[in-house]
């Protein structure tokens, strides 16, 4: 007989503090900025700075420097457990933290620019002019927690 374990679907809201494991190499904290009202879709902003254990939340770090990556992610890691929430923002102040400009790259296509409204709707796409510097915007589209999780270790590898 096989066991099946139901997973516990987690509350997650604008302005929660979490935390990313990043394999045997530490962890790193992430902050949720927007969430699509139909879809709850979070955006997540994560912070360059890496943590030996699960750290309390650090306002010197979670601040729009220090971020990383910028990225719309799946629930997979609250879901299971694996992403603890460890508390909140406060004061959370969304004006503080806009959604920025998204770079999007299909495969036969130029490269575009893309624009999200507050609730993480599309409003608009452009293509991007011959010469822009790409690595300054964040890649659009959504990325579950092991995708998260495996970029994050990249860029940290890059940056050390």
């Amino acid at each position: 007989m096989t066991k099946i374990s139901l997973l516990k679907k987690r509350r997650y809201s604008i302005g929660d503090v979490f935390c990313v494991p990043l394999a045997e190499k530490g962890y790193c904290l992430g902050l949720i900025t927007h969430i699509h009202p139909r879809l709850r879709v979070p955006l997540g902003c994560f912070f360059k700075k890496m943590y030996k254990k699960v750290p309390a939340i650090d306002r010197k770090i979670i601040r729009k420097e220090n971020v990383i990556l910028v990225k719309k992610f799946g629930i997979q890691g609250f879901d299971d457990g694996s992403w603890p929430i460890i508390g909140k923002l406060e004061p959370f102040e969304i004006k503080e933290w806009p959604i920025p400009i998204f770079l999007r790259r299909l495969n036969l296509s130029p490269p575009q620019f893309v624009y999200y409204n507050q609730d993480l709707e599309e409003v608009k796409s452009e293509e991007v002019s011959e010469g822009t510097n790409l690595s300054l915007y964040h890649e659009d589209g959504l990325g579950g927690s092991g995708f998260v999780e495996n970029r994050l270790i990249r860029l940290f590898e890059d940056n050390s």
